[in-house]
């Protein structure tokens, strides 16, 4: 081994410190695995990404004794979810803390908040060690379709090394399991041959931040709908406001080179009652659905969406990720079995098999209300308004909404039973 290379064993290599995989190495923190944890990005995690984390999330980091760290970070509660149009008309209203559950309320935190407090959890393991950043260089193949037998990775000079280790090293990982959370682009993915379906959808979404308006002692997420398109109003910490709006692609260069007072207009037009709102631009984003074909195979898992990235209609794709990779870690060997590399195959063929269809039909429920929230069509958006009403006006319809808005009453939490 050349001189300027090191080398590290362990019994989990995550790919990725996003919200997937930093949240799968904070919830196996406390089962004695040696991990290891590889991010390229030297930069905090974007924002203006999701923030909310669903009632039955909420109750998962209960389990996992995250809880109290989250609330530290400065999470905040919201209470329920309105769509109204954009005249004021109240077509459905989602309280979630008349709901029989747990935790029967959503919390909101930053994203780059949430993954921080996920690795400060994850450091509780003794054994866990980060490298970020670090480039990957190469992966080396198990043969006969046993995954991946190393990573090495690069650690740049202008950058601080955990102990141990020097920058400017080149470090060969060689884990028992190795777990792909680096996102839609995924390199895991690719190296699998694991191949995908994606679905661009039409309308790129463009996300606000400004603060306040009004006070609202529920702290609810609020949709209007209109001829000119849907507005979520989303509660943010700071005492702020996240608008988040589709937009044609042409209107991109609007947006760009938009003063305030063109802002606050475009933003009027589609919710009267947030006139003056004062927003600045916080970000662009492309929206894709992929799925990918297979999640395991031999030593490797997909994560995140790493293998289900979904339209954030109802904000599932960050709660989707942890709900499965809690079924992920409740089906992994003990830490004394990672050695047994049949034991390791076995267990994520399992978790491939038993979790994947729940995520295609989910994949495709979310799709469905995707595509209606992706159209700027008047009679679209109408078709939609008038699709809540009737959900609002029926109580057991709107009771069963309600629950699974809250992660309790849809394909995945079936599996539960």
């Amino acid at each position: 081994m050349p001189p300027d290379t090191s080398e590290i064993a362990c019994d989990i290599l995550i790919v990725g410190a996003g919200i997937a995989g930093t949240a799968f190495a904070a919830a196996v923190r406390k089962r004695g695995y040696s991990v290891v944890q590889v991010e390229m990005a030297r930069e905090p995690l974007d924002t203006a990404r999701g923030d909310h984390l669903q009632c039955v999330v909420v109750e998962l980091l209960d389990e996992w004794g995250l809880l109290p760290a989250v609330m530290a970070a400065g999470a905040e509660k919201r209470t329920g979810a309105r769509y109204v149009r954009d005249t004021g008309e109240v077509l459905l209203h989602a309280p979630h803390a008349a709901l029989q559950i747990p935790h029967p309320y959503y919390l909101y935190l930053n994203h780059e908040r949430i993954a921080e407090t996920f690795i400060a959890a994850a450091m509780e393991n003794p054994d866990y060690t980060l490298f970020r950043p670090a480039r990957a260089r190469n992966f080396e193949m198990h043969e006969n379709g046993a995954g991946i037998a190393s990573l090495t990775v690069h650690l740049p000079d202008d950058a601080p090394a955990p102990p141990g280790f020097a920058s400017g090293q080149d470090v060969v990982i060689r884990p028992r399991m190795v777990v792909g959370a680096d996102g839609r682009g995924s390199r895991v993915r690719e190296v699998m041959g694991f191949g995908a379906l994606t679905h661009d959808y039409e309308s790129p979404l463009v996300i606000l931040f400004g603060p306040r308006l009004t006070s609202d002692p529920l702290n609810e997420l609020k949709t209007f709908m209109g001829p000119k398109g849907s507005l979520s109003r989303i509660p943010r910490l700071g005492d702020q406001w996240k608008l988040g709006l589709p937009i044609a692609k042409a209107d991109i260069a609007f947006w760009k080179t938009a003063t305030l007072r063109m802002r606050q207009s475009a933003v009027a037009a589609r919710a009267p009652e947030l006139e003056g709102f004062a927003c600045e631009v916080a970000g662009f984003y492309p929206v894709r659905l992929l799925s990918a074909e297979h999640w395991a195979r031999g030593n490797t898992v997909l994560i995140g969406d790493a293998c289900h990235a979904m339209h954030p209609a109802r904000g599932q794709g960050l709660n989707v990720a942890i709900r499965c990779l809690a079924r992920l870690v409740d089906l992994l060997p003990d830490a004394a079995d990672m050695a047994d590399a049949d034991t390791v195959m076995k267990r994520l063929r399992a978790y491939d098999h038993g979790t994947k269809p729940a995520i295609d039909k989910l994949l495709a429920d979310n799709h469905t209300r995707g595509e209606q929230m992706d159209s700027l069509d008047p009679t679209v958006i109408a078709a939609s308004a008038a699709a809540l009403r009737a959900i609002n006006n029926d109580p057991e319809r709107l009771r069963r909404y309600c629950l699974q808005s809250a992660g309790y009453a849809d394909s995945l939490s079936a599996l539960s039973g």
